[in-house]
């Protein structure tokens, strides 16, 4: 083989190399660079939602049959509904069949809005309580556990929600409880006891009165009419969904 020839075969051999080697490295940046620009776009309003593995967001319509999370007595009572599980999603409503009325336990209207693939994966509001609920009050107020998270950094304000059952809604020791407290819901007033053991509870006094001082009274000195029937809220994760359907956006 002359001289040229070796030439030429080594030259191709160099530039076949080179476009080996160059395709290793966009393949590389490709498995590389992929996984970032969906995270950047996403940050930017571009790309894909974190929390949807990659996709849109969807609506989700859940079938489930209701249940009674807390009784009151024989015609008042707190169901649950629309919900994945006990720990998933859903919406808790209180219901009086004698009056004949059935009130969102929660901001009023936001259990028209569809839940969607994130948050039915987050725990219903109400549920979240995990003390005692002493229901003592009249068939002329409604009262529930409530709870404000910040989703972004973390943490979660509990309180109570207290009013009449025409609508008028109060807010009720805003910061003031703890998911175990035990609660005392009376027509006067709303008390919190940190534990079972403590003599002294605390009458939760409503947000908007500003400087008001705490007042702590001797547990034997308060005097309940009536018990509920439940004193805790419960859910039963043995009913489970019919249907679950998703739906794109």
């Amino acid at each position: 083989m002359s001289d040229k020839n070796e030439d030429t075969v080594s030259t191709g051999l160099k530039l076949a190399l080179v476009a080996v080697l160059l395709l290793v490295v966009v393949v590389a940046g490709g498995f590389i660079l992929l996984p970032m620009l969906q995270t950047v776009g996403g940050s930017f309003g571009y790309g894909y939602p974190g929390a949807s593995g990659g996709r849109a967001i969807r609506d989700v319509e859940i079938d489930v049959e209701p249940q009674v999370v807390y009784r009151i007595d024989d015609h008042r009572f707190f169901t649950f509904e629309k919900y994945l599980d006990c720990n998933s999603g859903g919406f808790v409503y209180y219901n009086d069949t004698n009056k004949k009325i059935k009130i969102f336990a929660g901001i009023e209207g936001h259990d028209k809005e569809p839940q969607d693939e994130v948050s039915v994966m987050q725990e219903n509001n109400v549920l979240s309580f995990k003390g005692k609920f002493i229901y003592a009050a009249s068939d002329n107020v409604i009262a529930y556990p409530d709870r404000n998270v910040d989703y972004k950094y973390g943490g979660a304000t509990h309180f109570i929600m207290s009013g009449s059952v025409d609508g008028k809604i109060n807010l009720f020791g805003w910061g003031e409880i703890i998911p175990s407290y035990n609660i005392f819901i009376t027509d006067g007033a709303i008390f919190a006891q940190k534990s079972s053991s403590s003599n002294l509870i605390r009458k939760l006094t409503r947000a908007d009165e500003k400087g008001s001082e705490t007042e702590w009274i001797e547990l034997s000195s308060l005097k309940l009419n009536k018990l509920s029937q439940d004193d805790h809220f419960h859910c039963n994760n043995n009913i489970k969904p019919k249907r679950v359907r998703y739906i794109k956006n």
